[in-house]
C-alpha cells in the first residue's frame, strides 16, 4: 500500500499557511514561513501528549520495544530537535512558551528523583540515541535555552548526558 500523494498547496493545510510565493518559490510556492508555520504546528500538535513538566511525550499508540519510559524520552528528544531548528533557525524570535517548556523538560526529565526522570543511558539502549538528539537540539540553541538554565539544572543536563560513552 502506498502513502497517499498530498499535495503542497492542498487547500486543507492553507488554514494555518501563508499564501503561496511562486516568485520566491516557483514550484511549490513554499518560503521560510511556511516551513516555520509547519513546524509549529507541529510542535503545537504534541501539546496534548505533554506530561505534566513536558519532559516527556507520550504519543498513543502501543508502546515500543523499549518500554513506555523510553518512548516518553523519545518524543521529548525528537520533537526538541523540531524546536531547536525552529528556534536558532529564527534567531530565539519564537513564542517564549516553546523555549520555557523545552527548558522545563530538561529540568524535569535530569532530575533523578523527579516523577519524570529520564532512563539512564546505558550502552546500545535506546536512551542513547535520544542523548545525541537532546545534545545536537542543546548545541543549535545554547544562547537561548542552555545558557538560561539554573547552574543546578546544566549539572544534571551534564550528569545525564555522561552516560553517553
Amino acid at each position: 500500500m502506498t502513502a497517499p500523494h498530498v499535495s503542497l498547496t492542498d487547500p486543507t493545510h492553507s488554514s494555518f499557511l501563508p499564501p503561496p510565493d511562486s516568485v520566491r518559490s516557483p514550484i511549490t510556492g513554499w518560503t521560510r514561513a511556511h516551513w516555520e508555520a509547519m513546524a509549529d504546528r507541529l510542535l503545537d500538535g504534541l501539546l496534548p501528549y505533554a506530561s505534566r513538566e513536558s519532559a516527556q511525550y507520550r504519543l498513543p499508540g502501543r508502546p515500543g520495544h523499549a518500554g513506555s519510559w523510553s518512548d516518553g524520552l523519545e518524543g521529548y528528544a525528537r520533537s526538541f530537535l523540531l524546536a531547536a531548528c525552529r528556534i536558532a533557525g529564527s534567531g530565539g524570535r519564537v513564542p517564549p512558551e516553546l523555549i520555557e517548556r523545552y527548558a522545563a523538560g530538561l529540568a524535569a526529565g535530569t532530575d533523578p528523583e523527579g516523577a519524570e526522570r529520564w532512563p539512564p543511558i546505558a550502552d546500545r539502549a535506546q536512551p542513547m540515541v535520544e542523548a545525541a538528539s537532546i545534545a545536537i537540539a542543546l548545541h543549535e540553541t545554547r544562547p537561548w535555552i542552555w545558557d538560561r538554565l539554573d547552574d543546578a539544572v546544566r549539572q544534571r543536563v551534564a550528569a545525564w548526558l555522561g552516560g553517553f560513552v
